[in-house]
């Protein structure tokens, strides 16, 4: 992922030199790309998490790990596994942690940071909008489903990788999402059967 920062263009008669110095400095460290954007350029800064970097166990973002966030790994839909640069879990406290995984490998979207109108790139980042997509469809249908409500119907449809089972795994969550079955079963909710039956012959 990347940390994109608005920053003023140009240098203000009242900022003092020892903050514009600071900012370059900063970039400079940080290899960051400055680019304008009418009056301010957006810095993107390379993330320092990769494969190399990755450990095996309990690397979920803190923002990843509260109870009714959706905690979502990168699925790679070519060789039906979870990224090797994939955060791992359970979190710190023994949370489940990823919930999930979706669509996260060499996903081609908009670009904008670069004249090219599309890039293809790998990661969390590309998974997690996926997941939001359902979930948005998901309350589009039922506008009063809980959060508690959605992730339930989602770890509950979520399908196992080839060759795992059912049970929560570190890597994976629950498995890879379904979208079509979170829509049907978002749907069911609420929905009152009667089980009873009039025939006692």
């Amino acid at each position: 992922g990347h940390l994109a920062l608005g920053i003023k263009r140009g240098h203000e008669p009242n900022q003092p030199e020892t903050a514009r110095q600071h900012r370059e400095i900063l970039g400079q460290r940080l290899a960051g790309v400055g680019r304008p954007i009418g009056d301010r350029e957006a810095w993107s800064f390379p993330s320092f998490f990769s494969k190399r970097s990755n450990v095996d166990r309990s690397s979920v973002s803190s923002l990843a790990c509260c109870n009714w966030v959706l905690s979502v790994a990168n699925y790679d839909e070519v060789r039906e596994v979870v990224n090797i640069s994939s955060s791992q879990g359970p979190d710190r406290t023994g949370r489940y942690k990823p919930n999930v995984c979706a669509p996260g490998t060499d996903i081609v979207a908009a670009n904008g940071f670069s004249d090219k109108p599309w890039i293809s790139m790998t990661g969390t980042s590309m998974a997690s909008p996926y997941v939001c997509g359902v979930a948005a469809r998901m309350l589009s249908a039922r506008r009063d489903l809980t959060a508690a409500q959605i992730l339930g119907i989602v770890q509950s449809t979520s399908q196992p990788l080839p060759g795992q089972g059912y049970a929560w795994a570190n890597d994976a969550g629950f498995g890879r999402i379904s979208p079509t079955e979170c829509l049907a079963e978002a749907l069911k909710v609420g929905m009152m059967t009667d089980k009873t039956t009039t025939d006692r012959t």
